[in-house]
């Protein structure tokens, strides 16, 4: 069976996350819970990466949630940095004046989706590689 449609489901979950209610990232509570789901899923991801389902495509894109999360942790502390204050959600927003909390946004979305293709581009190879 193909379990690639799963593994890129459970890859961009964080981003889902961001995108549908980012303030669950920002919560401590949620966070933590988040963080644990996350690094859960990387150790299974590892693991998998030994097995032959290492093979197919979508394997690393389990190793993606905890690095977008590690990323969108990093992304808010620059972000708390430069401005001061938490990012507004800009998703549904156009209120004048949120040019910095859209970059901010933008830069973690696309930056995600990067990360993502990422994982399970190197997973992929080091898999085919014998690794």
């Amino acid at each position: 069976m193909n379990y690639n449609p799963y593994y890129f489901a459970v890859g961009y979950s964080i981003l889902a996350i961001f995108g549908i209610k980012p303030e669950l990232l920002i919560k401590d509570p949620s966070f933590k819970v988040i963080l644990a789901i996350s690094a859960a899923v990387f150790v299974l991801g590892l693991i998998l990466h030994f097995t032959p389902e290492a093979f197919e495509w979508g394997a690393g894109a389990l190793l993606a949630p905890l690095l977008t999360l590690a990323y969108f942790r990093l992304c808010r502390t620059l972000f708390l940095r430069r401005v001061k204050r938490e990012p507004i959600d800009t998703a549904f927003n156009w209120t004048p004046g949120l040019v910095k909390d859209r970059a901010f946004a933008f830069a973690y979305f696309f930056g995600g989706i990067l990360i993502m293709c990422a994982a399970m581009f190197v997973m992929n190879r080091l898999a085919k590689a014998g690794w």
